[in-house]
């Protein structure tokens, strides 16, 4: 089953913020955690993972930070969620037999393929929906 934890959550909401932050080369990681409003203690943890990925990158000092490694169109949420969670859909074999194992390879296969998406697509995506909203008083 996929479920994405908190870590996944505000793993990939912190990769947003940076790649939103296009024009600015680094992004503290205290300004990072007040914009996605992300526990700081948590988010360095979630930082250095995705630094051991390699889709972000640090630079120490007074004027250091965060910034990705890549581009957002090179990024996708699969390979964020994939960096950040223990297993996407995988199954730990704690059976003994393999009846439902073409099931779950499927299963796996479609989860991977919904989080094919890149961040710049993720984010246009969040964009076309924020417009949608409407407010009333």
């Amino acid at each position: 089953m996929a479920i994405v934890s908190t870590k996944g959550v505000y793993g990939l909401t912190a990769i947003l913020i940076l790649a939103k932050e296009k024009n600015k080369d680094l992004l503290q990681i205290k300004e990072i955690a007040a914009r996605g409003e992300i526990p700081q203690n948590y988010l360095e943890q979630i930082l250095v993972t995705l630094k051991k990925s390699g889709l972000v990158e640090s630079i120490r000092g007074a004027n250091g930070g965060y910034k990705l490694l890549k581009d957002a169109n090179e990024i996708t949420v699969f390979e964020v969620l994939s960096s950040l969670e223990c297993c996407l859909a995988h199954t730990d074999g704690k059976t003994k037999t393999d009846l439902l194992q073409h099931f779950w390879e499927d299963t796996q296969k479609k989860i991977e393929k919904i989080f094919m998406l890149s961040i710049s697509e993720l984010e246009e995506f969040l964009e076309k929906k924020s417009d949608n909203l409407v407010y009333y008083i």
